[in-house]
């Protein structure tokens, strides 16, 4: 009985990414977001850049980082890439969320955190599914 739930733990494992690829992706996402937000930061105050753009350019930099995220979590992965992708873009949003309370000082949740949240963790879903897929057929590739 012991060796057949061997296998399925080993299956098991294969289904979900380690600890070492979560910060591995993480840590991407922020090399991806902090140059973007500095570079973003120093236009704002060298310009007369409309305040109106600033929230759409934070999100469009949330969701490129947070793609870039699910798709390395799951990129050794073969299956459930949305469910450890999703878990990349929930770890990668509270991270986001803890640093801007503290620096602001204002741990409040609204309209705008939640569906940002909603949205990183969504698409940390699609950039888990697309970890997945791209290996498969890159793979795929290389054996014709």
């Amino acid at each position: 009985m012991a060796l057949s739930s061997t296998p399925k733990k080993k299956n098991s494992l294969k289904q979900h990414a380690k600890v070492l690829d979560f910060i591995k992706g993480i840590i991407v996402a922020y090399l991806i977001t902090i140059p973007v937000f500095l570079i973003f930061s120093i236009i704002l105050a060298n310009t007369d850049f409309p305040e109106r753009y600033i929230q759409p350019v934070v999100l469009a930099t949330t969701i490129i980082s947070v793609l870039a995220a699910g798709s390395i979590v799951t990129h050794g992965l073969k299956s459930k890439g949305w469910i450890n992708g999703g878990l990349a873009g929930l770890i990668y949003m509270l991270v986001l969320y803890l640093f801007s309370s503290i620096i602001f000082r204002d741990f409040s949740i609204n309209r705008y955190i939640i569906t940002v949240f909603v949205i990183g963790i969504l698409t940390g879903c699609i950039g888990g599914i697309l970890g997945i897929n791209l290996k498969r057929s890159s793979s795929r590739i290389k054996s014709r």
